[in-house]
């Protein structure tokens, strides 16, 4: 009995030894990257800037009493992008910026780049709104449909 208790105390303070480390010889492995290969162009792309004030001037001079038009955009960055999966069949890219409208004011941009959402669900699409020029509410109260929190 003696020589079997002696034997597991000596195998389990053997493998407790094996399997400890000192904590200065841990290093953290970088993670790895994850690399996208997106359907949907950047947010910076001129296409996406060209559809959005398109799609901007459309609605606004039907919507607004007012001829407003887009002069330049700033301040461009992704939000968010969501890539196709099994379950989510639409790649998105969120993105926000500022918007210099004619009227000399900035307002805060808020769009979407989304693919197959083009003509014929061949190509990508990009739809935008502009904090106070949606009345109608399309895109929600202060456009948050197009928002990515």
């Amino acid at each position: 009995m003696r020589r079997s208790l002696a034997a597991i105390l000596a195998l389990s303070s053997l493998m407790g030894s094996a399997t400890m480390a000192p904590a200065a010889d841990y290093v953290a492995a970088p993670a790895p990257a994850v690399v996208y290969t997106a359907l949907v162009p950047s947010c910076e792309d001129p296409r996406v800037l060209a559809q959005v004030e398109d799609q901007f001037e459309y609605g606004v001079q039907r919507t607004v009493p007012a001829q407003i038009a887009v002069v330049e955009f700033s301040e461009l960055f992704e939000k968010s992008y969501q890539p196709r999966t099994e379950r989510k069949r639409i790649e998105r890219r969120y993105c926000q910026g500022t918007a210099l409208v004619s009227t000399g004011e900035r307002r805060t941009l808020y769009y979407v780049v989304e693919y197959p959402m083009g003509f014929a669900g061949v190509s990508w699409r990009a739809e935008g709104c502009i904090l106070g020029f949606d009345p109608w509410r399309v895109y929600g109260a202060n456009c948050e449909s197009l928002r990515r929190f």
